[in-house]
């Protein structure tokens, strides 16, 4: 497939770019991306370029993986980064630490679904975050997706090991309320 953009009020979807690379680089320094993330550790800046240059438009191409950068509407700063894996339907986001608490991972996450489902590349979007992410649960939550306990990741971590995590799904039929039955520490 070839890259997709998509866009709504508050933001813009398009293809990473070379020039975002820096960006990414600084915010995959944040502890976080270390304790919750399965990117490379320590993250360098050639791990950025490469996936950038290489792992994004390949993974398109192959309908392995739609990556997206995430960016305010007519502005080129790098936010932070969407991708939907396939054949899974697993959804994976992470937002640079300076723009938190606007919104932005789930309306990127309402964007990407509401184009999966309507494009009818998938039925279904799994989402997993490692126990104690309560900011990835969090956004899930709010999105609609009802959580279905915890297990093994299906992605692997960076040490191949596949730990516990909280995991759900959203559905191309349900509704996008928030659902009961979340853990403790995401609803407080």
């Amino acid at each position: 497939m070839r890259p997709v953009e998509l866009e709504s009020p508050l933001l813009r979807l398009d293809q990473p770019v070379l020039t975002d690379a820096e960006s990414m680089y600084e915010f995959c320094q944040d502890p976080l991306f270390e304790r919750f993330l399965t990117v490379p550790w320590p993250y360098n800046l050639s791990d950025a370029e490469t996936f950038i240059e290489r792992y994004i438009p390949g993974a398109w191409k192959a309908d392995r993986e739609y990556t997206w950068a995430l960016r305010a509407p007519g502005r080129p700063e790098l936010l932070g980064v969407i991708g939907l894996r396939l054949p899974s339907g697993s959804i994976g986001f992470w937002l640079g630490s300076p723009h938190r608490g606007n919104g932005y991972i789930a309306e990127a996450l309402r964007m990407v679904a509401d184009w999966a489902f309507a494009e009818g590349i998938v039925d279904a979007i799994h989402w997993e975050c490692l126990i104690g992410n309560r900011a990835s649960a969090r956004v899930a939550r709010k999105t609609g997706f009802t959580f279905t306990g915890q297990g093994p990741s299906l992605a692997p971590y960076r040490d191949g090991s596949h730990p516990l995590s909280w995991q759900g799904w959203l559905k191309a039929s349900d509704e996008r309320a928030t659902k009961d039955g979340w853990p403790a520490e995401v609803t407080g």
